[in-house]
């Protein structure tokens, strides 16, 4: 059996369409399942990926995908992230959530400090509670146990309304993928700086969380701390990350990783740059 794709309505997304049989080939359920499972868990894996942990070859990978879809489970390529997704349409049961993977939960939300949680904590806490009466009666038992044991986190702190304000417009742009415009001071300066960002990763790097994305002013890839944010405004652009950009790889190439003088060189927005080009 081979694979052949087919143009769908979203240029970004190919179905993945079943081709002709063939008897001789044999296809285990348990690899089948995994590969489900991972496809609903990982986000948007490659077939190399995928052959790695099945331990097959790509070509079975391609194979299976292709079985898949004559199964009437439908599997996407997306070519902006060069991977696979499950088509939005299809209906499984979602994977089992282990125990110790809802302790694990369970533990972080209630050590979440309110100063660095870009006004989550709460909402983390409402929604693992929720989620824990969700299991079944012995898991629930022994999570409410624990839950009982668990501290809150001590350092409440109250954010300052400009800061909720920074945090929730973020927030916002991740979940509708669009620019924002941005008003940058470097602490101990007087001048603020303003330029338009594509966000491709929010990370929290040595205890700050910073933005990481291309800003259309400088035309290359800069790394924000979100402390020196003053205000941020969503507009109506959209923009695309890069499929092959590498947070870690990005840090690599400026030092960033390994010192906190990043956040001391003026101007703020120039403290780090990389290219954001398809190998970078």
């Amino acid at each position: 059996m081979g694979t052949a794709f087919s143009e769908n309505n979203n240029s970004r997304e190919r179905s993945i369409v079943p081709a002709e049989p063939s008897h001789s080939s044999h296809f285990p359920l348990a690899r089948l399942i995994q590969l489900i499972v991972l496809l609903q868990t990982e986000r948007c894996p490659n077939a190399r990926r995928l052959a790695e942990i099945c331990e097959v070859s790509r070509r079975t990978i391609y194979r299976d995908l292709a079985a898949l879809a004559g199964a009437g489970i439908s599997v996407l390529y997306r070519s902006d992230r060069q991977g696979y997704q499950l088509a939005q349409n299809v209906f499984l049961q979602p994977p089992k959530m282990e125990e110790r993977e809802a302790l694990a939960l369970l533990v972080s939300c209630r050590q979440w400090g309110s100063d660095d949680d870009l006004g989550l904590s709460r909402h983390a806490n409402q929604a693992i509670d929720k989620l824990v009466q969700c299991f079944p009666e012995g898991m629930r038992t022994r999570l409410l146990a624990a839950a009982e044991i668990l501290s809150d986190a001590l350092d409440h702190l109250e954010s300052s309304p400009t800061r909720r304000e920074v945090d929730d417009q973020i927030l916002l742009a991740l979940t509708q993928r669009r620019q924002v415009r941005l008003r940058v001071r470097e602490t101990g300066t007087s001048a603020a700086e303003t330029t338009k960002l594509g966000i491709y990763r929010l990370a929290k790097l040595h205890g700050f969380w910073c933005l990481v994305g291309r800003s259309t002013r400088h035309c290359r890839v800069l790394l924000i701390p979100m402390d020196q944010i003053e205000q941020v405004e969503l507009t109506e652009d959209p923009y695309s990350i890069p499929p092959r950009f590498n947070l870690v790889r990005f840090l690599a190439s400026t030092a960033a990783s390994s010192s906190l003088l990043l956040f001391s060189r003026p101007p703020a927005t120039d403290a780090v740059q990389a290219s954001d080009s398809p190998g970078g």
